[in-house]
């Protein structure tokens, strides 16, 4: 049975699922009205249809009148403001990046006899950072981390873990991503700017298979015409992102600085197509509709849209000595046409079309969020990103031309010096005026030759140059280390003009420094692309991934039944809420310090309470082996299904004869370790009963003691009390007495 074909996108194809109007203002309230499907066949929409004299062309909005109007419009502002501004920067970036002198210096001048050297220190600033940036993003065995907005929802944790395997797996087997990455960051800071197209690329072939009797013979019907029956073969379903050459993509000058994608009221990408695959865009079916992919027009009709095929940036990129590949016209299928993708802020909402140049309409006016249902509101499949922030600039100053004067001078220092070195080597003379000099052979100045000339002494006159001095070079250092720290690189330059010498400690400074500028450059350019790109790829991913072997290579990555108790992959499970990052060791760009770093913390961390038998150990192994040039550990360390067969194989062998030794002695020091165990306990559990009992003995007898004195005190102590009674009663006694005799003897 043919094969079903599931509700692809139409990616680059802008399928034209409602030709003609869209919806038009209502008189009465100005607001715009729902639109309305327009009935005209593919003969009524056609373009080159005549109209009669009457009517005249319809220039209502959604008409092919209005469309091609508008992209004129939105395509001459652009194109009038890139000319103006930027196409001139962008000629010097290709010009230092390609290591030639840019158009217009005095360098490229037919008449310039003097040294024209370019000193390649631009390209080689740039190769090494892009070198930082490849260690940084692919050193790592995972590209991304994509994780549950909800970490407590068990179907948003299984989502995360199966749409990060499967697009992992796509970046890996199925997609240039590391060409149109390390591509990207060096448009980034060629340009200043890259740019993206982010869609799903579903296209499918349709073939009639013949229908055979049980006898095998070809079946007919009533008329004698084979029978048979549509087979739909998928030719392309794949997840694609493509790199937009920054001439090729238009948005509006005065979009916000920060987000000018989704800001810029149109948006127009122009991608070159073969005319060849434009008639086959024409003749296929869209499998959403049933209708041509694109409009049909005949192939001349088409070769009439190369009205201004050259493009000085295009050119630039190729070199001057190389003729633009895109400006030859062969006048056939193989000739290059450009179609334009445009996008419109109408109320707003986004809509898009697509032209042929700016002449011809290929597909009718439809809303974004119909032919791109993954975006996001206010999304659109496009992403652009920069390593520099220069704010209130849509197009900011990539690091080609931030250090572009720099560049200049260099090269003007060392051409100077080159020019002193070769008069000093090829002197220069003055010559009498007259003299019959032979000056084709004092010019030539051949090691052994001779020189006619009639009066050596008065005719000829050399001149002497002085040979250049050090301040030259130490100029020419001075220039490459401001440019090394302009663009976060580091040389032999950078650290002889750093007065540190030469020690590590010294080295380590100047190198954290410059990896700080060049750290500033990646994080700039991943958040503005990477993070942005990644969340759309992943999106798409959600929405149109059915690839069977992918999916159940994700479920098994992600042990989804085992972990979830899921057997199969849905939509639902699929679609859910993630948040996306991208695993880039932003800081460490040195693979053995990025090892002791991990290695250091692996250790700290260990060390925490619980934490050990946390640890993932296989992504640590991973981590480290990647860092030492490996994809993973895989090659060395064996998976858990290997390590069980291994044990399985191995079964429950005997240890050796010493280990066996080992486990005895072991046994008997447990054993006398236990028994010394028991008598220690109960020496100590004796010794506590023999304490408690002394302790009681004298407390008791303290007691007695103490019970004992205080009966001696009071006793004394009433004795002490009787004698001082006995003492007064004694005085008090003597008072008396002498008192009577007193009183008996008055005379006395």
């Amino acid at each position: 049975m043919p094969e079903d074909i599931k509700p692809g996108p139409p990616g680059e194809s802008g399928v034209d699922e409602q030709p003609g109007n869209i919806a038009q203002p209502d008189n009465n309230t100005g607001q715009r009205a729902e639109p309305q499907p327009d009935s005209n066949d593919q003969a009524e929409y056609n373009q080159n249809d005549e109209k009669t004299e009457d009517s005249g062309p319809d220039t209502s909005e959604g008409s092919d009148t209005w469309l091609i109007e508008k992209a004129q419009q939105n395509y001459t502002t652009s194109t009038d403001y890139l000319d103006a501004n930027i196409t001139n920067t962008w000629e010097k970036n290709l010009s230092h990046f390609r290591s030639e002198h840019a158009p217009g210096s005095s360098y490229t001048q037919a008449n310039f006899k003097r040294s024209a050297i370019f000193r390649p220190k631009t390209r080689t600033n740039l190769k090494a950072q892009e070198a930082s940036f490849a260690t940084s993003t692919f050193g790592s065995q995972d590209l991304l981390v994509i994780e549950p907005e909800d970490p407590s929802d068990p179907v948003q944790v299984a989502s995360a873990k199966i749409t990060k395997s499967a697009l992992q797996y796509r970046m890996k087997k199925k997609m240039p991503w590391f060409l149109t990455v390390q591509g990207a960051y060096q448009n980034a800071k060629v340009y200043g700017v890259c740019f993206s197209h982010n869609y799903w690329n579903y296209q499918v072939d349709e073939h009639i298979k013949p229908a055979f009797n049980n006898f095998g013979e070809p079946e007919t019907n009533d008329q004698g015409e084979a029978l048979g029956f549509k087979d739909r073969v998928i030719r392309h379903d794949e997840l694609v992102c493509d790199l937009v050459a920054p001439e090729n993509f238009r948005l509006d000058p005065m979009a916000d600085w920060r987000d000018p994608i989704s800001s810029s009221p149109y948006i127009i990408y122009m991608k070159p197509v073969y005319i060849g695959d434009a008639l086959e865009m024409m003749s296929t079916n869209d499998p959403k509709t049933g209708k041509p992919v694109w409009r049909e027009h005949s192939m001349e009709t088409m070769l009439a849209t190369r009205r201004q095929s050259y493009d000085r940036t295009r050119q630039a990129r190729e070199g001057m000595r190389r003729v633009d590949p895109a400006d030859e016209n062969y006048g056939n299928e193989n000739s290059i046409v450009w179609a334009h993708m445009n996008i419109l802020r109408l109320n707003g909402e986004d809509y898009v079309y697509w032209t042929m140049g700016t002449e011809i309409v290929l597909t009718g006016l439809q809303r974004l969020r119909e032919t791109h249902p993954h975006l996001n509101v206010g999304e659109r499949p496009f992403t652009m990103g920069y390593t520099s922030i220069e704010t209130h600039r849509n197009y900011p100053a990539g690091d080609v031309e931030l250090t572009s004067g720099l560049q200049e001078e260099i090269n003007t220092l060392a051409n100077q010096r080159m020019d002193n070195v070769k008069l000093v080597l090829n002197k220069r003379y003055f010559v009498k005026r007259g003299s019959q000099t032979d000056l084709d052979a004092l010019i030539r100045n051949v090691p052994g030759g001779g020189v006619m000339m009639n009066d050596p002494e008065k005719d000829v006159q050399v001149v002497n140059t002085p040979d250049v001095t050090g301040s030259s070079y130490e100029e020419q250092d001075r220039l490459a280390a401001e440019m090394d720290d302009l663009g976060g690189g580091f040389s032999g330059s950078s650290m002889q003009n750093s007065n540190l010498g030469e020690t590590k400690d010294a080295t380590q400074r100047v190198d954290s420094k410059a990896a700080a500028v060049d750290d500033y450059g990646k994080t700039i350019f991943i958040q503005s692309w990477l993070n942005t790109t990644i969340g759309q790829l992943v999106r798409l991913v959600q929405m149109y991934e059915t690839d069977e072997v992918i999916l159940s290579l994700a479920a098994k990555d992600a042990e989804l039944y085992e972990r979830f108790g899921v057997n199969e992959v849905t939509d639902q499970l699929l679609r859910q809420s993630l948040t996306v990052n991208v695993d880039v060791g932003v800081g460490n760009t040195d693979p053995m310090r990025r090892v002791e770093k991990l290695l250091m913390g692996v250790r700290e961390v260990s060390q925490l309470p619980g934490m050990m038998e946390r640890m993932k150990v296989d992504s640590i192994a991973d981590e480290i082996f990647a860092n030492l040039g490996y994809k993973s550990s895989i090659k060395f360390v064996m998976s858990k299904e290997e390590f069980a067969e291994y044990q399985e194989a191995k079964g429950e062998q005997p240890p050796p004869l010493e280990h066996q030794a080992k486990m005895r002695e072991l046994d008997i020091r447990e054993a006398d370790n236990k028994m010394r165990d028991v008598r220690e306990t109960n020496s100590l559990a004796q010794d506590r009963e023999t304490g408690t009992a002394n302790r009681d003995s004298q407390s008791r007898s303290k007691s007695e003691t103490d019970h004992q004195a205080g009966n001696l005190s009071r006793e004394r102590m009433q004795h002490e009390r009787d004698l001082e009674a006995a003492r007064g009663g004694r005085e008090l006694f003597k008072i008396n007495k002498d008192f009577e005799n007193k009183n008996n003897n008055p005379g006395s």
